[in-house]
């Protein structure tokens, strides 16, 4: 369902593409300069972006926690029709999904991750439940599939907790890559990106085509001091992608197209009060504890 699908490619807010190792991995002379400068200015000098274990960290970081607590994303954004140039709002989106990571050996972790979105009619507060079709004129049901857990092998380059895995009956290809990143000031940019195309195994059938492309905020200091594990952070996410099969587009030709805005929270509470509500009426007994997902 395209809701769990989006919070499992990233997203992220996917809503997120590869990464790679702990603090500890970063090079000694360059996180020496950075303790030695003392301040911001003497860090973001410390920060090479074309290092890759060093984009791998900043990434990790930002995107993801280098220790294993349990971690938070919201996103708010749009989703829009798109044919030749002209974009019609479908809805608004609220996007969240939570997460744990696990040091894995030579410089891999894993992260474990669950979500769920909902969709309000633009400018609205209410549950879409159902979407009349500008393009079709069919009216079809929302699907809000219920939180399920996903579990995804991160390297230097490889990877998506937001990927998840292949629909039944299609082959999936993946490229995922991370950066560039570039600092300004005190503030550190790292973007992450994936690239998906199903295809189906049954002639006759369509296919499906995504890219997620997000940009990760945070503080280059806290990506540099080895004691920060999981700083704050924010991103900007973008996707483009072919019709989910739910809006019964048939042959209708176009695009699906997002831009989100969201960040990085530590508990439950923290996320924002209208998805809260949602989830809560929709799925009460993971909304008791959505870390259990993660243990299931």
């Amino acid at each position: 369902m395209e809701g769990q699908h989006m919070i499992r490619r990233r997203t992220a807010l996917g809503l997120l593409t590869g990464a790679a190792v702990g603090a500890s991995t970063l090079p000694s002379a360059a996180l020496a300069a950075a303790q030695g400068k003392g301040n911001a200015r003497g860090k973001a000098a410390a920060f090479d972006p074309k290092d890759p274990q060093q984009l791998a960290l900043a990434f990790r970081k930002l995107a993801y926690s280098a220790d294993d607590s349990l971690t938070f994303w919201w996103m708010k954004g749009t989703r829009y029709g798109v044919t030749g140039s002209l974009a019609t709002a479908f809805w608004d989106m609220y996007v969240a999904a939570w997460f744990t990571t696990r040091d894995l050996a030579d410089g891999k972790y894993e992260v474990k991750m669950s979500g769920c979105n909902f969709y309000t009619p633009p400018g609205g507060t209410t549950l879409l439940e159902k979407f009349d079709n500008p393009y079709t004129g069919k009216t079809v049901d929302v699907p809000y599939g219920r939180p399920r857990v996903s579990t995804t092998l991160m390297d230097l380059k490889g990877g998506s907790a937001f990927a998840g895995t292949a629909p039944p009956g299609m082959k999936s290809t993946r490229n995922t890559d991370i950066g560039p990143a570039w600092v300004e000031g005190e503030v550190l940019h790292v973007q992450g990106d994936i690239m998906m195309h199903n295809e189906p195994l049954e002639p006759g059938k369509r296919s499906f085509t995504v890219q997620d492309w997000s940009t990760y905020i945070g503080s280059v200091a806290d990506v540099l001091d080895p004691k920060q594990k999981n700083p704050p952070s924010a991103q900007m996410f973008n996707d483009i992608l072919d019709f989910p099969p739910w809006l019964q587009m048939g042959d209708y030709k176009g695009t699906y197209v997002s831009r989100c805005y969201g960040r990085k929270v530590y508990d439950y509470g923290s996320m924002p009060a209208l998805w809260r509500g949602f989830f809560e009426q929709k799925f009460p007994d993971v909304a008791k504890d959505p870390g259990a997902v993660l243990k299931g």
